[in-house]
Parts: structure tokens; sequence; C-alpha cells
């Protein structure tokens, strides 16, 4: 399943990786392989919380780490990629890389990973093992270069990311989540100045509601999309979209007066109707740590944020029916099983079901009571939103 995550990607030049053998040692080598740029984060200390991975792995999962068919002998690491692509390259279960990675802490904060780094795939005492340098020789000629440790002096910037966050983060920030949304209830736009409509960064607006004395800056917001469990029907909360910010000006001096606003900013125009929520001292998540279930999960629902939409690709964002109920959690690795139609036995006439395929793996990314958000990091072939969200 990981090696279908760069072509997903749309990383084109992963053709370049080569494979060889060292007989007659089961040791793989590995030729160069390169990454599209993308923008730098910091990583997160994925590697740190490999001992509370650990004891999360299903049942399912093999002793040892199953390496991808194609997995490189050696890989130069470039600006742009993430943890997530090169674990990809390495394994079938890519959130299962802390039990690959060995570094010498002496030498490396094993916690980071830098362009320009060489990562080389051998195995010892029966187990596959990354290294940054390369280890004893195997016996006779070798191709495996050996490195001598170097200063390196960096930000701590110029360290890969664990995961595409230019996809998550602008989500974040332009989104809130409502699990109960009732409009009369909710402080809300009446007007702009001298009754307009619609209204953009530096002018008045009146609202009315229940306006606490310490909050003094709200996001205008409003709804973008009910999700609702496809099955049931039952309401699951409302995304809604953040369109500008307004600071309180004047508070009303009755429930009959409205309070005055100015616009701070506006990414779309301000209509009445709009709801005004209290800024949130909300902070990016730091480090997402995937992590698969802890416990065997019921089939989920994906749902997808764009209307009508029933196709979801690599690097969409969409809706799931996990929650907080099913213990899920931010960080959540779940895989995605395609749903067949039954197929008719043209002998006996009885419809048989087939057995479920994995084509695409997901990470959730927002977790609230009743619902939840993920990213879905690769799939194999087209999604949709009838597929099903399982144990990995």
């Amino acid at each position: 399943m990981g090696h279908y995550l760069l072509s997903e990607l749309k990383f084109s030049t992963l053709k370049k990786a080569q494979r060889r053998c060292l007989e007659p040692f089961n040791h793989r080598c590995l030729s160069t392989v390169y990454f599209r740029q993308r923008n730098l984060w910091f990583l997160p200390s994925l590697f740190a919380v490999a001992i509370l991975i650990l004891p999360t792995v299903s049942l399912a999962q093999s002793a040892i780490p199953r390496l991808a068919e194609n997995a490189p002998d050696t890989y130069v690491v470039e600006r742009g990629d993430t943890l997530w692509d090169i674990s990809a390259l390495f394994l079938n279960e890519p959130w299962r890389w802390p039990e690959l990675w060995r570094v010498n802490p002496d030498v490396r904060d094993p916690n980071l990973i830098y362009p320009g780094d060489t990562l080389y795939l051998r195995w010892e005492d029966g187990e596959p093992g990354v290294y940054l340098t390369a280890g004893k020789s195997y016996g006779g000629s070798s191709d495996v270069v050996r490195l001598s440790p170097t200063v390196r002096v960096e930000p701590l910037a110029a360290a890969i990311d664990a995961l595409p966050r230019d996809a998550i983060d602008p989500f974040i920030t332009r989104h809130r989540f409502a699990t109960q949304f009732d409009l009369e209830a909710m402080p809300r736009i009446i007007s702009g100045y001298r009754g307009r409509l619609i209204s953009g960064m530096g002018d008045r607006i009146y609202a009315v509601g229940r306006f606490a004395k310490e909050d003094q800056q709200f996001d205008v917001v409003r709804p973008a999309r009910e999700i609702r469990h496809p099955e049931t029907g039952e309401m699951l909360g409302t995304l809604l979209s953040a369109v500008g910010r307004v600071v309180l000006s004047q508070r009303g001096s009755g429930d009959d007066q409205a309070s005055q606003f100015d616009v701070l900013a506006s990414r779309e125009e301000l209509r009445v109707g709009d709801v005004l929520l209290p800024v949130e001292d909300r902070e990016l998540v730091a480090q997402f740590v995937p992590q698969v279930p802890t416990i065997d999960l019921d089939p989920g629902f994906m749902l997808s944020l764009e209307s009508g939409a029933t196709q979801i690709g690599a690097l969409d964002i969409v809706a799931t029916t996990f929650g907080e109920a099913e213990e899920v959690e931010v960080g959540t690795l779940l895989s995605i099983a395609k749903v067949s139609e039954p197929v008719r036995d043209q002998v006996s006439g009885k419809r048989y079901t087939l057995p479920r395929e994995i084509a695409g793996t997901m990470m959730l990314f927002a977790v609230y009571e009743r619902a939840s958000f993920g990213l879905v990091l690769n799939a194999s072939q087209p999604l949709s939103v009838a597929d099903r969200l399982v144990n990995p």
C-alpha cells in the first residue's frame, strides 16, 4: 500500500529508484530517489514516541515491519520531502517507521532528518534497519559508502516535516466546527454601515446577541456544510467557514440595541446573517503523530466537503463519522476499504460479496464529539464516499 503514496502525491521522479541485490546475502542496496520541492516545516518528534506507538499496533501487523516491494537500499533526502514520503518508500506500513530507524544519538538527534542526508537500508540479525551511516562491510567487495561524522549547523526549520502540512494547516485556520448550531441563538450581523448588505475590511457592521465582557475580537463565520451520518441521517455537526474578523467598538446598551463592530480583516464579503464567534486562542498542532487505533472500530464513513461531490483522491480533506466516542484522536490512521457491488453467480444465481480491498490511508487531524476531519494520505485507485474506513 505504501508504495502507491508517491504516485498519488504526484512525485514524478520516483522512477529513478533502482533495486539491486548483494548476493548471496539478503541485503538490500539502493539508488538515489528525488522528490519535488515543497515548503519546509519543523519535523515533529515522531521517533521519540515510538515506544508509545508500538503497543497500539494491531494484531494484523507483522512482528517485523514489511518492506515495500521496491524499497530502495539508499536514499538521499531532498528539500520538500516529508517523513511519510520517505517511510512509504521503505515500508508497506509507513507509520511503523520508528521500528526501522537506527541512529547513533551521539552523532545526531534521532528526531531530525535533513536535506542531503543519505539513508541506508540493511539487515542485521534478521531485521531490517535504516541507518544514516554505512556499517561494517558484509565481506568481499561492497558499494556501501562509509561516512565519517561531521559537524553541521542548521536552523531547526531546515529539518523535513513528517506530513504535508500545507494541505492541513490552511483548513484548520479557515474553519470552525460546531456540534450544535442554532442561528437564532447565536450573535449575528443584522446590518452593514447605512444599511449595506455586504461589508469588507475597514467597514462598520452591526450585530445582535450576547457578547461576554472579556471578548473584544470575533471571527465572522457562516455555515459551509452540515455533517450528517449517511445511513441514519443523524446531525453530527456543522462545518463553519471563517470569512473575516471584527473588533467590538461600541457595545449595545440594552437587549433592543445592536452592538457596533469594525471589520479588521475579510477573506470574503461579510453578509447580513453571518455569525460572530469569539476568537479562539488556537494553535496549530505542532506535531502529528501517526498511530493506529487502540481498539477495533466498526466501519466508518467518509463525507465529502464539496457539495454533491462523490469522488475522493489523495490529499483531499474529508469529514468522517468517527468522533471522541469511538476513542479516536488526532493522528489516528485509518485504512480506506473499497466497497464493491455483490457479484451474481451465473450458475446458481446467488449473489456473493467480495473481500474488501484496501485502496488508501487517511490520518485524522481534528476530532470532535461526533465527527472528525482527516487527510487522505494515499490512494491506489479512485475513492468514493461509498467506501468505508477501517482499522489498518
